[in-house]
């Protein structure tokens, strides 16, 4: 049994539907909702099924009944809190990206390994059925060598000046804007399907709206990036190009990576997420083409613990598929990815990435 603090309001449903849908080692006990804000809190774990509510975060972690601590909060607190259940000896799921700097990512990693605890960082993209499939398809050498990889994540929520300010526009809070929040899924997602790590990067970055409304009728300044966009070398001689945007008018959530092989290609988008479209030169050369992979078979990743073949499954259950395999992990002592190092490597590609966009020159990657 797995007693469980959650901090936030992300992942709620993934405890709710764990243990109904997945056959594990030990059930996953949904035990209290921490909150700045009592109501705020109560109401939340009325509506995932947490036994209670509370404001105290000293008081859950010194109780010995939770096991595992999910940090579901702005990026600011992440390392606090983290680092608090650490220090009890909790193990401990945090949202991405894992920190506000390098330095507070390496100090979790190296806690989390001296206090021997179990974590991971919330990427529940590498957890879709497709983008499983695809990884298992790299590994296997069905593309060949990777040439080449192009990633964007497009979104249009503050495409309107009048959008209001909130703690994602704040690099004092999120540390920077659509780069850590898009591009550090697009890195990790990157590194998960093609086992590529990031040799030296070049960025550009923009902010389009200077200031927001703040909701009390003045306007907050923004001092993070709209768009970020940057090149990528890769150690072994791969390269890429990785765009985000939250302004990009008409795109709600495209999330699309394309991997270029010696022997073939596929692509997946978060739009399409139970597809996965693929290119090997196989059959005549008149009907060779992209085909496109409906992912929802019982050969194809975490599918069976769902529907019939060919019913699909949505984004939710990545958080529930990213869960079931930490809580197996746990219970079995095998590896879980990603892990705080994984979470680590994304934030140094994140910093190069704005050293370089500042500096207005390539910018090598920390080993």
């Amino acid at each position: 049994m797995v007693g469980h603090a959650f901090m936030g309001r992300a992942h709620g449903n993934a405890y709710r539907q764990c243990n109904r849908f997945f056959d594990l080692p030990m059930d996953v006990v949904p035990a209290v909702v921490v909150g700045r804000d009592k109501r705020r809190a109560a109401e939340a774990a009325a509506k995932f099924g947490f036994a209670q509510a509370t404001t105290d975060l000293d008081a859950v972690l010194r109780d010995p009944s939770i096991d595992l601590v999910d940090v579901a909060t702005p990026n600011d607190s992440h390392c606090a809190i983290a680092t608090a259940a650490l220090q009890r000896g909790k193990h401990v799921l945090c949202e991405k990206p894992l920190a506000l700097t390098v330095d507070e990512a390496r100090s979790m990693a190296a806690l989390a390994k001296k206090k021997k605890v179990r974590v991971g960082v919330w990427h529940n993209y590498r957890r879709a059925p497709a983008t499983a499939l695809a990884a298992r398809m790299i590994a296997r050498g069905d593309l060949g060598d990777v040439r080449q990889v192009r990633a964007v994540y497009l979104q249009d929520w503050l495409a309107s000046a009048d959008a209001p300010a909130s703690w994602r526009t704040s690099r004092r809070t999120a540390g920077s804007g659509a780069h850590g929040d898009l591009n550090a899924h697009l890195i990790d997602l990157v590194r998960a399907l093609t086992g590529l790590e990031f040799e030296a990067v070049c960025g550009v970055q923009q902010t389009f709206t200077k200031k927001r409304p703040d909701g009390r009728g003045g306007s907050s300044k923004v001092d993070v990036d709209d768009a970020f966009c940057f090149l990528a070398r890769f150690r072994g001689g791969a390269i890429g190009t990785f765009e985000a945007t939250r302004v990009a008018i008409g795109r709600k959530n495209m999330n699309c990576i394309e991997v270029n092989g010696s022997r073939g290609s596929l692509r997946w988008n978060l739009e399409r997420m139970n597809e996965l479209e693929v290119f090997l030169p196989d059959g005549p050369d008149d009907a060779r083409g992209f085909r496109t992979v409906m992912c929802m078979d019982g050969v194809h990743p975490y599918a069976a613990n769902w529907w019939p073949d060919g019913h699909l499954v949505g984004y939710e259950h990545t958080f529930v598929h990213h869960l079931a395999d930490f809580v197996r992990a746990l219970h079995d002592g095998t590896p879980f990815h990603p892990d705080f190092d994984d979470g680590l490597a994304v934030q140094r590609v994140l910093a190069a990435a704005l050293e370089s966009a500042v500096e207005g020159e390539w910018a090598e990657v920390a080993k």
